[in-house]
């Protein structure tokens, strides 16, 4: 608000300036040219407004207040990047409180919305950028575009902030991070083997048979909460098999999925295919694989029990201190060569709920703000993290992180292809059951799509 105002004054004393300026040419209606004294007394009043306009926002910005700074979706331990930013906020605002309210990863959205509608909203809410639609679309976030700075708006990766913009141009979230889904490997394990990055599923395959000879798995992933990045595996096949657009489509709830359908066949086929990676054992750890937690998967990848591990991008935050290895990453193989992998981002994003207080809104723009400074980006790249901001010069990138921006900037890394969006009960559907069903014998394949396509059917109705 404080900025409109100054660049209206600006504005004023400019068309104020430009109007003496061309009286003082139009010489043929016999005006003169200002005198020096004349000049000087404008320059003197133009300094004394800007000064007193100076004055009054400073004044103003002294009498801003500044409330609670709560988060609510990030739970009691948020991760080193959230907390580095609040305390940025508490240095510039010592009076600021800091809350983190409990929060689970399946429940976060519904008890978001739950305090959101109660009218007793956090300060700001996190949330992962390609379904905080679901809460903008409910009329629940401010609008950011007049609050925020706007060359820090400017600075932002567009890819990062493209799903959090509305249908003319509102900015209802703003992304701190960004993650995708990919591969990692164990270099060292693959330069003693002589394996190459796998350009197809066959080539997959073949390295994870090599492997078990020698008791190594073939790949580990958290399989409890996290089969969406599985799941990547159809994005590349449903494009070049039915048509562009169509992974997207899916996610959208517009494309069935049922059995027998273009997607709902490719689809299928995906799900075969990691179903006999499955049963041939090449899933850290065999039988459980299904359940695997995201700790159980990442110490089997450090300790050189697997070679791969299916994960998403910022767990080298996790992996890199724990690894005495290199690590390697490709996207996920596709069945043909001259198919294209295709992964979805995923950006961390922070919002300000439509009913927050005057207050909860200051400390929620300078929360935003410390966000996108480049003492919290450096942070983010020093965690192996891919920054939102593009506009910074970075330093300490690790060669791991090189690979995994240089891969993020391609048109393979596609926002919004996650099907986890299309609604609450889809996201638990794709990261707990739609492989772990099938491989574990709950549901067959089709049985599989039929619950997906039920679920798919009812988010179109809502």
């Amino acid at each position: 608000m404080m900025r409109k105002k100054i660049l209206t004054v600006t504005a004023a004393v400019m068309i104020a300036a430009l109007a003496l300026t061309g009286c003082g040419d139009n010489k043929s209606e016999g005006n003169a040219a200002p005198t020096e004294e004349a000049s000087q007394e404008t320059d003197a009043a133009e300094e004394e407004s800007s000064e007193e306009e100076n004055q009054e926002v400073k004044e103003s910005e002294e009498d801003r207040v500044y409330g609670k700074l709560t988060i609510g979706g990030v739970g009691a331990n948020p991760d080193s990047y959230i907390a580095n930013v609040a305390d940025m906020v508490t240095r510039e605002h010592p009076e600021v409180e800091v809350e983190y309210p409990p929060s689970e990863t399946n429940t976060r959205e519904q008890v978001l919305k739950t305090a959101i509608s109660a009218g007793d909203p956090p300060t700001l809410g996190y949330y992962w950028g390609t379904r905080v639609n679901s809460f903008y679309d409910n009329g629940m976030c401010l609008d950011l575009a007049d609050l925020i700075n706007p060359d820090l708006l400017a600075g932002i990766n567009q890819q990062m902030l493209e799903p959090c913009k509305g249908d003319n141009g509102e900015i209802y979230a703003l992304p701190l991070k960004c993650v995708y889904h990919t591969c990692y490997y164990n270099k060292d394990i693959f330069d003693k083997y002589g394996f190459e990055e796998p350009r197809t599923w066959d080539d997959m395959t073949e390295i994870f048979k090599r492997l078990k000879e020698d008791d190594i798995f073939g790949f580990s992933t958290n399989s409890a909460s996290m089969q969406d990045c599985l799941y990547g595996i159809t994005y590349g096949e449903l494009d070049a098999k039915v048509g562009s657009g169509t992974a997207y489509g899916v996610a959208n709830g517009e494309v069935s999925v049922a059995p027998g359908t273009d997607a709902g066949s490719v689809i299928a086929d995906c799900i075969k295919q990691v179903q006999e990676w499955y049963e041939a054992g090449y899933w850290y750890p065999g039988d459980g694989g299904i359940n695997c937690t995201p700790d159980d998967a990442n110490a089997a990848f450090a300790q050189g029990r697997c070679a791969v591990i299916f994960n998403f991008s910022g767990s080298l935050s996790t992996l890199v201190p724990a690894c005495d290895f290199e690590i390697g990453t490709f996207l996920k193989p596709t069945s043909d060569e001259s198919i294209e992998p295709m992964e979805n981002t995923e950006p961390d994003v922070f919002f300000i709920p439509a009913n927050a207080t005057q207050e909860q809104i200051n400390t929620g723009v300078a929360f935003l703000e410390a966000m996108l400074s480049k003492e919290s980006q450096q942070a983010v790249v020093e965690g192996n993290q891919i920054p939102s901001m593009t506009i910074y010069e970075y330093s300490a990138v690790s060669p791991i992180l090189e690979e995994v921006i240089d891969i993020f900037n391609t048109s393979k890394i596609v926002a919004g292809l996650n099907p986890t969006r299309t609604s609450s009960e889809m996201q638990t559907f794709v990261k707990q059951q739609i492989f772990a069903a099938p491989c574990g014998g709950q549901m067959t394949i089709d049985q599989t799509l039929e619950e997906m396509e039920r679920i798919r059917l009812a988010s179109v109705s809502q």
